[in-house]
């Protein structure tokens, strides 16, 4: 499972505010070390407001490192640091190293945040308006290790394992009840992974071709397991334009799954602008069509559409609501030379809701 910061997602009602955290980025080159020869990393400071939270301060740092033993890879580490007014924290990690001659991948993703959240209908037909709020202390960890040990380097190939850990702590705001086993609890996974990935630049690819499956299992105070399959092709068009598509299919079956383990929109990412809990049921399908296009100094622009299909099984996905985002995007460069950008994304969610997300790197 994939967290984001939920600052990073807004609705109109809490935008005024959060419109200033686009601010920061256009601060973001004068914090960057220089690019001669190599860049070290960038950093961003974040601002941001909602109701829940009231005023969140922090900073994102970026870290990158030169290839090591015979490879051509630039490992990095994400890290992101959140307060409130309120007495809330984020914070979170995402190191992605490679090793051995980039024939070792290792995407890992750890956090540990008290922080706000809300809950919703389970169903593609539930309301935009969340059932209840509460209040949440989570321990994440994800630790994958993708190989291509045996392959030939031309054959762009890795297969490996993926192991996980989780805690949780939530209080509602409210006299609405869920079942205690799906609210709090510790609980571990293992599972695997295979992968294709042809891509020219895993933070800006412009052509290529992406696929992934991977299965967990977890087990402890919930008992459950996930599927995923994400699918992305990428074609270079016309004045420095790409056309790309992305589409991701998840299930997530089992006797005890936590409501944020239900599969559906992450809301930075996969399908943009909403919170990410929302819609979720047994299976989800996402389809993704976006232009991206690079300006000029630092700058892209992207314009996206979007769809989201949720059900308690396949069959469903095609007979309940289909939610549509569609929306555009401002991109400004961190690292030039690796083409990593931060992005601030502006989506309206099915012609009357309006979303706004600000994260680091591409949608997909």
């Amino acid at each position: 499972m994939e967290f984001y910061p939920n600052f990073l997602i807004a609705r109109w009602s809490n935008m005024k505010a959060a419109l200033f955290s686009i601010l920061t980025l256009f601060f973001a080159i004068h914090l960057q070390a220089s690019e001669k020869p190599f860049q070290r990393f960038s950093a961003l400071p974040v601002l941001a407001y909602s109701e829940e939270t009231s005023l969140q301060y922090g900073a994102m740092l970026l870290l990158f490192f030169k290839p090591v033993e015979g490879g051509t890879q630039v490992s990095s580490i994400d890290l992101v640091a959140l307060g409130s007014l309120e007495n809330q924290y984020q914070l979170r990690t995402k190191p992605h190293f490679y090793f051995l001659g980039d024939k070792l991948f290792m995407p890992s993703e750890f956090s540990i945040s008290k922080w706000c959240g809300s809950i919703y209908e389970r169903s593609a037909e539930g309301s935009f308006d969340p059932l209840d709020d509460y209040e949440n202390f989570h321990f994440y960890g994800k630790l994958p290790f993708e190989m291509s040990f045996g392959i030939p380097n031309s054959l762009p190939v890795r297969y490996g394992l993926v192991f996980e850990t989780d805690y949780r702590e939530n209080t509602l705001d409210s006299a609405w009840q869920i079942s205690k086993r799906f609210q709090d609890g510790f609980f571990a996974g293992v599972g695997y992974s295979l992968a294709y990935d042809s891509r020219d630049n895993f933070n800006w690819p412009t052509r290529g071709f992406y696929a992934r499956f991977e299965e967990n299992f977890y087990f402890g105070d919930f008992s459950f397991h996930r599927e995923k399959l994400d699918f992305r092709t990428y074609f270079p068009i016309i004045w420095n334009t790409t056309f790309s598509i992305g589409a991701l299919w998840q299930q997530s079956r089992g006797s005890s799954i936590p409501f944020d383990y239900l599969s559906g929109p992450d809301g930075t990412a996969r399908f943009r602008g909403v919170d990410s809990h929302i819609w979720n049921d047994t299976q989800a399908m996402i389809w993704q069509f976006e232009l991206r296009k690079t300006l000029f100094w630092r700058l892209a622009g992207t314009i996206f559409f979007e769809t989201l299909q949720s059900g308690p099984h396949f069959g469903k996905l095609f007979s309940n609501q289909i939610h549509t985002s569609v929306g555009f995007g401002g991109r400004l460069a961190l690292n030039r030379s690796e083409k990593l950008y931060a992005r601030g994304d502006i989506s309206l969610i099915d012609g009357k809701h309006i979303g706004l997300t600000i994260y680091l790197r591409e949608a997909f």
